[in-house]
Order: C-alpha cells, then sequence, then structure tokens
C-alpha cells in the first residue's frame, strides 16, 4: 500500500447528466432486489454516519429494504425509475439540509419530493434535450435527403391552388 495522496478531478456528474444516461446509472427498477437492498444499505449507512449517529445493522437494513419496497411500490411519481445516484444524493441533501429522524417514512419523503419538484424538471430537461439530439441525428443521418426529397415531392404535389 502507498502512502501517496491520490486526486480525481472532482467532478461530479450533473442531475441531467445522470438523468439522460440510464446506462451509466442504472434506473432502481432495473436492479435485482438483492442489489437494490444492498446499494441503498450503503446509502441508509451513510445517511447514518452524515448525522453522527450509530445505528444497529438490522435498523440499517430493515430501513433500506423498506425503502426499497416503498420506491418501487410508488406509481404516481416514478420513484422506481430513479438511479441509486440520484437517490444517494437526495438522502445526503436531505440530511445535511434538514432536521430529519432517518426512517423510512423520513426518507422516503425527502425521494417523492425531489421527484414532484426538482426530478420532475430535470426529467423535462432531459426530455427536451433528447428531442433535439434525435432531431439533430436524424437531420445529419443518411436518410436526410430521401426524407427531403419526399417532403418537398409531398408539397409539389399537394400545393393549394
Amino acid at each position: 500500500m502507498s502512502n501517496e495522496l491520490t486526486t480525481t478531478n472532482g467532478k461530479q456528474p450533473s442531475a441531467l447528466e445522470i438523468r439522460m444516461d440510464s446506462k451509466t446509472y442504472p434506473r432502481l427498477c432495473r436492479y435485482s432486489k438483492d442489489d437494490a437492498n444492498r446499494a441503498m444499505v450503503k446509502i441508509v449507512s451513510q445517511a447514518f454516519l452524515y448525522r453522527g449517529q450509530t445505528a444497529d445493522p438490522s435498523v440499517i437494513s430493515f430501513t433500506a429494504s423498506s425503502l426499497v419496497e416503498e420506491l418501487m411500490q410508488e406509481e404516481k411519481w416514478g420513484a422506481k425509475y430513479l438511479s441509486m445516484e440520484e437517490i444517494a444524493r437526495i438522502v445526503k441533501k436531505a440530511v445535511l439540509e434538514g432536521d430529519i429522524f432517518i426512517c423510512t417514512a423520513s426518507l422516503y419523503k425527502a425521494i417523492i419530493e425531489y421527484c414532484k419538484g426538482e426530478g420532475t424538471r430535470i426529467q423535462q430537461e432531459a426530455d427536451a434535450l433528447k428531442r433535439k439530439q434525435d432531431e439533430e441525428s436524424l437531420r445529419n443521418s443518411v436518410v436526410a435527403p430521401m426524407l427531403q426529397a419526399y417532403t418537398g415531392a409531398f408539397i409539389k404535389e399537394h400545393k393549394v391552388k
């Protein structure tokens, strides 16, 4: 083991970048139940550590698994389509900025509040950016000249007289 200090560029992906990249940041609903629970245990453990609190491993495990269960069952706000990275950031922000008791209910509430507000806004931005990228891709594709020709022919044929 080396005693040398290593550094990274420190650049964290933006919320929009995470939302746009479901391959790098898989959504909760794509995890197996065991993998989702393991990932959530890390998030819940970190929440307790940020608060300077200790918790029995069984409490952490229960909180994590029940939170996964509730998020997967939630239908109105699409919580199951969040990535673990997003969930970790939401929980961290709730713990650092709020005076919450770390339990399934308070973490669930923080995540749903995110989904209702900032999460919805970021998803709308991601959708708009994706549409723009798709349009540019179509314009630059091999079929673009054919589309232009067919459009021109259609306009000539259906011209109002």
